[in-house]
């Protein structure tokens, strides 16, 4: 009888981790999430940043589509809040741009996002009440005191700007990033949200003073909701997301970020002027 013998091979421990190692490898990725976190937030910032600007060209096409179709007017920035729904310069433009997405900037944070918020007249119902089909804009601003102002004190009829008198279209905001105004405070409100303000307060041309009701050079209502000329807090304030500057988009449909001091500063002098808010590209008139 054959026995079949079998040779049992002694089984090699394996070597595990010592808690140094384990130690040393945890350092080493700690470290490199460290390394790649900044790289990627900034890489975040700069795809929505992009992305806002992007969003600014669309409005931009949308806004010369809509004065293309009204023989040169350019729209008011709101309707009077006794209509309803009450309509601002998003849904005047929106049946040129529909698309919803390129309204609400992607640069907001989440306190904007809610400050901010405005909704669409054509998703609400017809008290102009929302629903569960609203959809929301916000985050940009128009330049309505040269564009369009609804405001009619003392009887005046709304201004709206025609393509005639904006000579230097490339040269004159349209729409950009905005923070509203400060209602006279110091913080932020959500006055505002959905317009810009020049640095000063228009005199010979656009609204005149935001529609004010007093003559100039005295108090009127520069600013969204009311104050002086030059007064920063009420300025409807263009906002500066993208990495310290302002998405800009201008009359002719071109777009590019700009510091706030580009904005309001248009011959780089260091004196404040509307040379880049009135249409002419000319810093002595207001």
């Amino acid at each position: 009888m054959i026995m079949l013998l079998h040779r049992h091979t002694a089984a090699v421990p394996r070597r595990a981790f010592s808690l140094v190692e384990l130690l040393v490898v945890i350092g080493i990725i700690a470290l490199l999430i460290s390394i790649l976190l900044p790289a990627l937030s900034a890489a975040r910032q700069h795809a929505a940043s992009v992305s806002s600007l992007s969003n600014l060209r669309q409005l931009g096409l949308g806004l010369v589509a809509y004065v293309n179709d009204n023989r040169g007017w350019y729209p008011v920035h709101s309707s009077a809040s006794s209509v309803k729904p009450r309509t601002r310069w998003a849904d005047s433009i929106f049946p040129f741009m529909q698309n919803t997405e390129v309204y609400l900037s992607p640069l907001l944070n989440a306190d904007d996002r809610v400050r901010m918020n405005k909704p669409f007249a054509h998703t609400c119902d017809e008290n102009g009440d929302v629903t569960p089909q609203t959809r929301y804009y916000g985050g940009y601003g128009y330049n309505y005191q040269y564009l369009g102002n609804s405001r009619t004190p003392a009887g005046t009829r709304p201004f709206h700007a025609n393509a005639s008198q904006i000579r230097a279209s490339s040269r004159t905001i349209a729409i950009a990033d905005t923070d509203g105004s400060r209602n006279g405070g110091d913080v932020f409100t959500s006055e505002g949200v959905y317009v810009i303000d020049p640095p000063l307060m228009s005199l010979e041309r656009g609204s005149r003073g935001s529609r004010r009701s007093s003559a100039a050079p005295g108090p009127g209502q520069y600013g969204y909701t009311g104050g002086n000329d030059g007064d920063p807090a009420h300025r409807a304030t263009p906002a500066q997301r993208n990495r310290g500057k302002v998405n800009v988009v201008f009359c002719d449909g071109h777009a590019e970020p700009m510091t706030l001091r580009q904005m309001d500063d248009s011959d780089g002098d260091g004196v404040v002027d509307n040379g880049l808010w009135n249409g002419l590209g000319d810093a002595t008139v207001r």
